[in-house]
């Protein structure tokens, strides 16, 4: 690592001697990527990179706290219609694509059928896309059509007319929904809808996640799979000034939007983007000043934040502290479809809600976590639509409560193995899905010690997290740990996680209830309102009342940033947002002396 620094610095130095010195972002991954294809694409490091190539007509104000939605390559805010059913979006003329040879040395300007397409590709059965509940059972005629592919050659599926689908001219499309959706805007901000050039797609063919080719600021310019990735300012990026607005009582916020009002962006000629999945070498690479951020490894914590803190040591080299709670839940999903562990009859609430009082979530968040996250309390964490500071079902953690509970509904030890059976007889399994890691194995650990001392059997089974996730999809799992980092700022994005109809995408479990979809419809016809809110908590209710997951955490973010960067903090919608960044030159020479 320290002769990467030096190699860092020389290449500086040579720059300065040759001419202007470029800007350099350098940013880790934990975990690497899959590809590049914004159909395909379910992961937050695929989908970091994916912000920064392709375009959806919507995106974030950077610094704006509560959320706020602005026009990216959209002229204005949709015009929306008919109670919430018809969004118009009119699409800024003169926006270009990154050059590619499947435009044949032409400039190709974005148009407004790119997005039909980009919207029809998510839905092609031939796609499999992981990502078709942002716009299943949403656009009128889509899913007919999509349906008729499945059936039959269907040469004309991204040409067919369809009501939902219709572009009005070159730049205007028209999305009619199949009944109101409010919260449709923000699905318009994702880079899974990004545009998409019809012609880039049909040339690349399966191998397209490795070809992005958009309109936003950078390019993907080499990439060493699970391991480098580079991006590099698209020359033909449409000129574009940062404004952002910042909260007036919001000092961080403030302050980062002094250091890059007006400047054009993006400011960055470059960024390079490692993928650095242990821990012990990431920390040293930012000590080591190789990487401009990180996010403390909570082995770190205490070395870096004594008493939450930013340590001395590191205020004298001008480190740069954010903390902030990610819009993020962590659970263990119950397949509600599993013999043992499924179902909806009191017994199998009641073994559910066993297994959940049963586990330690203090030790959890103490020792596994060095207190690096807060206990969730329902499925959304604050800062997002619906969440009640004031929900609590009482004590997370109580084994003779569980132990109680699992003798009242016939969950006893028959036959003096020391293992519980289920009320008929059969064996009762706790089927535990974990990956291979160190810290994966801790869990393992907590989670046995607990299942031990109520009684039930726990059998474990590791696998590494693809494999795992393949399972998982075909429900062929019994229980497994998953995390959602929100998509935007509602109620819905979470609870789509447990919408009935998901099941087999999104909704990794399966948990069908039909109260629980009801209101979950009801919320996403309505406006953001006092009213949606209470029906997010009555769906709070429902979710601690049948327990189909096992509530983990909100993570809490220690972000440090190395002093030469300028303008940014994480943002929790637009991953790490590289077009809001500025890099000082000057001080980051002084430092890699």
């Amino acid at each position: 690592m320290l002769r990467l620094a030096a190699v860092l610095f020389a290449l500086a130095c040579a720059a300065t001697a040759q001419g202007a010195p470029q800007k350099v972002l350098r940013v880790p991954f934990l975990i690497a990527e899959t590809n590049f294809d914004p159909a395909f694409v379910s992961d937050t490091y695929s989908a970091t990179v994916n912000d920064e190539i392709f375009e959806s007509p919507y995106t974030y104000d950077m610094l704006a706290r509560p959320y706020k939605v602005k026009p990216q390559t959209a002229e204005a805010m949709p015009e929306v219609t008919e109670g919430g059913r018809v969004y118009t979006i009119r699409i800024r003329k003169g926006i270009y694509y990154s050059d590619d040879p499947a435009f044949k040395g032409a400039k190709r300007e974005l148009v407004a059928k790119d997005y039909d397409f980009a919207i029809r590709r998510i839905m092609d059965p031939e796609v499999k896309s992981a990502n078709t509940w942002l716009v299943e059972g949403r656009i009128e005629g889509l899913d007919a059509l999509a349906e008729a592919k499945k059936k039959g050659p269907r040469p004309d599926y991204y040409d067919a007319p369809i009501a939902g689908l219709k572009t009005l001219d070159s730049h205007t499309l028209q999305v009619r929904l199949t009944k109101p959706d409010f919260n449709f805007v923000y699905v318009l901000t994702l880079s899974t809808l990004g545009a998409q050039a019809r012609e880039v797609v049909e040339m690349y063919g399966s191998d397209i996640g490795a070809h992005p080719v958009g309109t936003g600021p950078f390019i993907l310019k080499d990439w060493k799979r699970s391991s480098k990735i580079v991006l590099e300012k698209n020359p033909n990026f449409r000129e574009a000034y940062y404004e952002a607005e910042p909260a007036p009582d919001d000092a961080i916020s403030q302050k980062l939007y002094a250091q890059m009002k007006g400047k054009r962006i993006p400011q960055l000629d470059r960024v390079e983007i490692y993928v650095i999945e242990e821990t012990q070498p990431r920390w040293l690479a930012f000590l080591n000043s190789e990487i401009d951020w990180i996010n403390v490894p909570t082995e770190f914590k205490n070395q870096a934040l004594p008493d939450n803190k930013l340590a001395p040591w590191l205020e004298k080299r001008r480190i740069k502290y954010i903390p902030s709670v990610d819009a993020d839940i962590t659970y263990l999903y119950y397949n509600m479809k599993d013999p043992v562990v499924g179902g909806y009859t009191p017994e199998k609430v009641a073994l559910r809600r066993a297994i959940g009082l049963a586990f330690d979530m203090d030790s959890e968040i103490a020792l596994l976590r060095n207190n690096v996250a807060i206990e969730a309390q329902s499925p959304l964490p604050p800062g997002i639509l619906g969440y009640d500071p004031k929900f609590y079902v009482g004590r997370s953690y109580d084994p003779a409560k569980a132990k109680a509970l699992l003798d009242m509904f016939g969950y006893v030890d028959r036959d003096g193995d020391g293992w519980r059976e289920q009320p008929d007889g059969k064996p009762l399994v706790f089927e535990y899905n974990t990956d291979p890691s160190q810290l994966s194995r801790l869990y393992t650990q907590l989670w046995k010690k607990c299942m031990d001392a109520i009684g039930i059997k726990m059998v474990v089974d590791v696998a590494k997290w693809p494999d795992h996730r393949k399972k998982s999809k075909l429900g062929k799992l019994q229980t497994w740990h998953l995390a959602w980092n929100g998509d935007f700022p509602d109620g819905e994005n979470f609870y789509q996680l447990l919408y009935g109809p998901n099941c087999g995408t999104s909704n990794d479990g399966c948990f069908q209830l039909p109260e629980f979809d009801r209101l979950y419809e009801k919320a996403a016809s309505m406006p953001p309102s006092d009213e949606r809110v209470k029906i997010y908590q009555q769906m709070a209710r429902l979710i601690a009342v049948y327990a189909p997951w096992k509530l983990g955490v909100h993570r809490l973010r220690n972000q440090l940033i190395q002093p030469w960067v300028l303008g940014w903090r994480k943002h929790q919608f637009i991953h790490d947002a590289y077009r809001y960044v500025d890099i000082d030159l000057e001080t980051r020479a002084k430092y890699l002396k």
